[in-house]
């Protein structure tokens, strides 16, 4: 079966739950822009997705699955594709879970394989490397993490984001990577206009300084 047929199977298949669980119909949950653009001297990545539509983070159906969530895969070493090796998630170093949202508000970050038995909420992955708070301004949404979160030191990974719709995949993004943010070059003109504005002001003062006082050429002067 094709991605195509497998990503029109699925949006059925979120659409069917959606009805089963009584929600209102409403428009399938698609990612209409996004980025991870790292500061390396902040050592933070932020990452922002504009949806097609105000995402709803705190309902949840029977199985305690969000209306609409997301999920970052996170390969450190930047490499492509994402999945690759056996098993196929194998050369991941953390999972972005915006599936978590509707258990504390905030946006966790776990590793990928599990130690034991599984944590609650956890989907399967493994422990909490840290949470981050999020901004959700009508469709856009934001959230920065540590480097250190995701497991990468350098800025340069690479990454897919899925989107879901009670545990069914509505939108992926595959085989995407991180953007290094550009640190802005000197004005090279303004600095030479206010060099020069600062050479006039010293040429003055030297120039004020040097001419003969009156009261040096004449003695004193009288009111």
């Amino acid at each position: 079966m094709t991605y195509v047929q497998n990503l029109s199977v699925s949006m059925l298949g979120a659409a069917l739950i959606a009805l089963g669980t009584g929600q209102i119909a409403q428009a399938v949950l698609l990612i209409e822009s996004e980025s991870a653009v790292v500061n390396l001297d902040a050592k933070e990545v932020l990452f922002t997705i504009n949806f097609n539509r105000v995402p709803d983070f705190f309902t949840v159906d029977q199985v305690g699955r969000q209306a609409d969530s997301f999920q970052y895969f996170i390969d450190a070493d930047g490499e492509l594709p994402v999945f690759r090796g056996s098993p196929y998630y194998s050369e991941l170093e953390s999972i972005i879970r915006g599936e978590e949202i509707h258990v504390a508000g905030d946006v966790r970050i776990r590793d990928v394989f599990s130690i034991g038995a599984s944590e609650p909420n956890s989907g399967g992955w493994g422990k909490i490397r840290g949470s981050v708070p999020y901004s959700l301004d009508g469709t856009v949404l934001k959230f920065s993490a540590p480097l250190e979160f995701i497991g990468d030191s350098d800025g340069l990974f690479s990454y897919q984001l899925e989107l879901y719709e009670f545990g069914g995949i509505s939108d992926l993004l595959g085989d995407k990577k991180s953007t290094i943010a550009s640190v802005p070059e000197p004005n090279f003109a303004l600095a030479a206009l206010t060099f020069g504005a600062l050479s006039v002001g010293l040429r003055r003062k030297r120039k004020h300084k040097s001419a003969p006082s009156l009261i040096n050429q004449y003695g004193s002067i009288k009111a």
